[in-house]
């Protein structure tokens, strides 16, 4: 497979589902507010709209309010440091001699494969932004209705910073990173594993807090797919496609607990939904059996190169003003 095809594949995904994110879909009429369930997104299993009440307006009706889910981030595992499916990481070059170099004999990154169930993994982060399009003002529901601020940054612990490094120079590292690649209205980096490398190859920062979990019986888990903590690259048991979803939820929990650079909340509420090397149907976060064909039409499949790459999805709650109708409803 050319390199440029997964770049180009999952650019045109990332482009479709910011559509799908904020464009309702044309329908010949207006049919009452039940029948936003059927127009706001043609995604079927993504988005799943839900018409809940009637938003007002200084005491009027004015439009209905719905809950819906909504792409709020992508995140993907590669085999190799540096390596990314979305494009180049131009900061990696010269920054992972260092990195890399202080986490040396930690283990070297693997990936999935499709022999092996002893798997570990580089992870990407990028949060999606509303994108805005001239001339239509129905674009109600947006990433930016999904967020909820992070807590404070937290090093897990003296001991904890002084094997892994102080979560601030992680998060100034992450910052420098992100400002390089910054494209407005683009995805933004929040979280590079290879500029977390000690934590991410061993879990330092989450030791003691995983010892106490064991310790009490009240280790986290990502639902049915495996423990949460610690938050690093391997994981022995699972099979390639539900190690790099469990490895991508790891990644965005630790970018938001750890680093307090993720802005959405990261728990079994959200959807998953593969975007490369296939496009899936979307699943809920923790919940098993994946997609698999025959019985599903949009199944999750094994990456032949050993990447993959996921979107996630929340739930938000927004309006519909009934000024709208004419623009965004028309045939």
């Amino acid at each position: 497979m050319p390199a440029a095809l997964p770049k180009f594949r999952l650019r045109s995904l990332l482009a479709t589902l910011l559509a799908l994110a904020v464009l309702p879909a044309w329908a010949a009429q207006w049919g009452g507010p039940g029948a936003w369930a059927g127009l706001l997104d043609p995604a079927a299993g993504c988005a799943a709209p839900q018409v809940i009440g009637i938003c007002t307006c200084g005491g009027v009706p004015c439009g209905v309010r719905v809950r819906r889910y909504v792409p709020v981030a992508i995140v993907e595992t590669v085999r190799s440091p540096g390596d990314s499916l979305i494009g180049a990481l131009p900061f990696l070059p010269s920054a992972l001699p260092g990195v890399l170099g202080a986490a040396s004999g930690l283990g070297a990154t693997g990936s999935s494969s499709l022999s092996t169930t002893d798997n570990t993994a580089e992870a990407h982060v990028w949060t999606l932004a509303d994108l805005p399009i001239p001339g239509l003002s129905c674009l109600a529901c947006g990433p930016s209705s999904a967020l909820v601020p992070a807590a404070p940054p937290t090093d897990g612990g003296s001991a904890a910073a002084t094997i892994c490094g102080a979560v601030a120079a992680t998060d100034q590292t992450l910052a420098a990173a992100a400002g390089a690649l910054a494209v407005p209205g683009m995805p933004r980096l929040v979280y590079a594993s290879e500029l977390d490398a000690v934590n991410w190859r061993t879990g330092c920062r989450d030791a003691a807090p995983a010892l106490a979990a064991l310790a009490t019986g009240s280790m986290p888990t990502v639902g049915a797919w495996g423990a949460l903590l610690p938050r690093q690259m391997r994981a022995i048991g699972p099979p390639p496609r539900l190690y790099s979803a469990l490895t991508g939820v790891r990644a965005m929990s630790l970018a938001r607990d750890q680093l307090g650079a993720f802005p959405f909340p990261v728990d079994t509420q959200g959807k998953m939904q593969q975007a490369y090397p296939v496009v899936s149907a979307c699943f809920r976060v923790g919940r098993l059996p994946l997609p698999t064909a025959p019985a599903a039409e949009m199944p999750v499949e094994v990456s032949p190169d050993g990447r993959y790459a996921w979107v996630y999805w929340r739930p938000v709650v927004c309006c519909i003003g009934a000024s709208m109708q004419a623009q965004c409803l028309r045939p």
